[in-house]
């Protein structure tokens, strides 16, 4: 890959700026950094190694931005367009994806970083141990780093599978093109690779997970470490792969560890509401996962996501319009996109929906000022112009929206957990089972009223699960994308919801179902082939 996986990643490395003694877990305050050239002389060299790892995830071409903004688009065409004039965008709003457009790039490079950084640590872990003379509490951390190493590694391998593979071992696509696996730090000799088979990918992400569950704790100490990853979100993972494969008795055992050993319990309602706006209590008894973001101080390299910042930016994209003071709608940040017209009709009156998305009247202060969003400038009278609700606050200055968003992101919940142990005790002929924790996650929207229950069987209710998951998964990232794909109903989720948008029909062929490898990245690495159909 002319060696490009290799130097984004340490370039990536050497502009985190982590220090393991650094005050917050994700703290990047410090803008100096340990060369990579200089690894390992102490401890805190190898602190500083595993750290950037979670800084690859948070930045900018994933979670710190493309990621959470492919999510609203790409996944299950939720959003339309406000601003028309970037044919990149649009064509993520048609379903459209060309092997030139730029975020896809991003993302597959972003991904491809996160694997990097994860074989540099692994590499690094080794030597430092047969250094020897190593105090207990330190070989008990290198264990530790190596864990997290694992995982991350096993999980970017995976998020690329789920892109870029042409199907999923559980429709019988195994020998299909999967994407290259990356075990080891990339050098002159390896820089070029070709595409494991899915069934080869998903094999090597279930062994990384399952390492690295022996070694991550159930929990960790310190308010600096409530980032990093456990065991039980490593086993969520586990029942997540297991189920994608179609391994379904596999899934449940996970999934249900993880539901009966990890501690944790849905948020009530009226604390739902608030896990993804700037009322969010980080780190909550639901959360499984999560990325730490932060509000930063103003628009610099560490506040800005377009320069590698430490904030979510999706705000910037999505922020919703608000009425000054002259009753008029302006615009907070970018204001790029709006909430989906058929998504309104999708949620009907499910309480979820005033989560999700934020219509035209719902109060916000802006800039100190109580007021309203308005619609979006402009769009059309017929369009509904609601705003999406996750990942945005409800007070905010449009330099906040734009740059300062401290809002974590949600990798894995217990909801989802709940929602796969459904699916897959569903798939393995337990529908008593699947009804119980489907409806543990409808009776939480509905405080407990059991009149919303779903009492349905087979087919009728696979597709309630179904459903579910996207109504409790909605806006925050990329889940239903991934169940459309796997389920293969993306042909239907377009003819039945999503007809239209600003900027044209969304396009269907069965090659959408993944993605085109990158133009660049087939330029640069003579041994990978085009994904089938493009």
């Amino acid at each position: 890959m002319k060696k490009k996986i290799y130097t984004v990643a340490l370039a990536l490395l050497s502009l985190s700026g982590f220090t393991g003694c650094s005050e917050s877990f994700l703290d990047l305050s410090n803008p100096s950094a340990l060369s990579p050239s200089a690894f390992p002389s102490k401890m805190a060299d190898m602190e500083t190694l595993v750290n950037a790892v979670y800084a690859l995830v948070n930045r900018y071409e994933l979670y710190g931005a493309e990621l959470l903004i492919k999510g609203p688009f790409i996944t299950d065409h939720t959003c339309d367009m406000a601003w028309t004039a970037d044919d990149h965008w649009n064509q993520l709003a048609r379903n459209d994806i060309q092997s030139s457009n730029g975020m896809i790039q991003n993302i597959w490079y972003g991904y491809y970083a996160v694997i990097g950084g994860c074989n540099t640590l692994l590499e690094e872990v080794e030597k430092f141990e047969a250094r020897g003379n190593l105090q207990p509490e330190e070989q008990t951390r290198l264990s530790q780093m190596r864990g997290e190493g694992l995982f991350w590694r096993g999980w970017a391998h995976q998020q690329l599978v789920q892109f870029w593979g042409e199907g999923y071992p559980c429709n019988g696509d195994g020998d299909k093109q999967g994407v290259p696996l990356r075990l080891s730090v990339v050098t002159a000799e390896n820089m070029n690779a070709a595409r494991n088979t899915v069934n080869e990918v998903y094999a090597q992400v279930l062994k990384d997970y399952e390492e690295a569950a022996t070694l991550l704790p159930s929990s960790w100490d310190g308010e600096s470490n409530r980032s990093r990853v456990t065991s039980h979100a490593v086993k969520s993972y586990m029942g997540q792969a297991n189920l994608f494969m179609g391994n379904y008795d596999k899934a449940k055992q996970y999934l249900k560890e993880v539901i009966d050993e990890s501690g944790k319990s849905l948020l009530p309602f009226n604390e739902y509401k608030d896990m993804f706006n700037d009322k969010q209590v980080k780190f909550n008894n639901e959360s499984i996962l999560e990325l730490n973001f932060k509000a930063s101080s103003g628009a610099s390299s560490q506040g800005n996501t377009w320069s590698g910042g430490e904030c979510t930016s999706i705000s910037k994209f999505i922020a919703f319009c608000y009425l000054n003071a002259e009753g008029i709608s302006v615009a907070g940040a970018w204001s790029n996109v709006f909430f989906h017209d058929a998504n309104i009709e999708r949620f009907g009156s499910d309480p979820r929906l005033a989560v999700c998305a934020l219509a035209p009247g719902t109060p916000v202060i802006a800039n100190g000022v109580n007021t309203v969003i308005g619609k979006y400038i402009d769009t059309e009278d017929n369009i509904k112009g609601w705003s999406l609700g996750k990942y945005n606050p409800v007070s905010f200055t449009p330099t906040e929206v734009s740059y300062k968003v401290g809002i974590n992101a949600y990798l894995m919940r217990l909801a989802e957990v709940y929602l796969m142990y459904a699916e897959a005790s569903f798939s393995s002929g337990d529908e008593t089972t699947a009804r119980e924790y489907l409806n543990k996650v409808r009776r939480r929207a509905y405080q407990g009223d059991t009149s919303h229950d779903i009492t349905a069987s087979g087919t009728q209710l696979r597709d309630a699960i179904r459903e579910e998951r996207f109504l409790e998964l909605f806006g925050e990232g990329v889940q239903h994308w991934i169940d459309v794909c796997r389920w293969k109903t993306l042909d239907q989720e377009i003819a039945k919801w999503y007809k239209t948008t600003r900027v044209g029909d969304p396009h269907y062929d069965a090659w959408d179902l993944y993605y085109p490898i990158p133009k660049k990245e087939l330029e640069d690495n003579p041994e990978i082939k085009q994904s089938t159909g493009y």
